[in-house]
């Protein structure tokens, strides 16, 4: 399983049904990628500490359990995957981790590629919206005789 994580320059909004809005934004992103199956598990965060970080790993786990799937080892970057909180949680699971060497990104491929298409996403559905709104002329009828 690897993870990896994005940080966004521009906070987003919470999407909220009903209740008072919160001011709280999304700020990061934890990505969850299964190498046999390709399945990605995405993770927004308000905040990038380890507390939260080790939230997302719970939420990822609880879903995986749901589906009769166990995690049994990560492959992360160093970062926020190699503090104490995470590594307790890892141990605390019965659980291995291994990392990617220092700037060797491409060993967490998996990982890397989802993120980028998770940032490319945002510019392929501006490109179609563009494609969709473009004013249409109303078509008009005529009869040939």
């Amino acid at each position: 399983m690897s993870v990896d994580q994005l940080e966004s320059s521009i906070p987003g909004f919470i999407g909220q049904m009903t209740g008072k809005l919160t001011r709280q934004r999304i700020i990061g992103t934890t990505v969850y990628v299964d190498h046999a199956s390709d399945f990605s598990f995405v993770y927004h965060q308000t905040s990038m500490s380890s507390e939260e970080t080790v939230k997302s790993k719970i939420a990822f786990e609880k879903f995986a359990a749901t589906h009769g799937v166990y995690i049994k080892h990560y492959h992360a970057d160093n970062g926020r995957f190699k503090d104490n909180l995470f590594m307790k949680n890892i141990e605390e699971k019965g659980q291995t981790i291994t990392f990617c060497g220092v700037g060797a990104h491409h060993q967490n491929g998996k990982a890397e590629k989802r993120i980028g298409d998770l940032q490319r996403q945002p510019k392929k559905e501006k490109t179609m919206s563009s494609l969709v709104n473009t004013e249409v002329k109303p078509f008009k009828a005529t009869a040939f005789h």
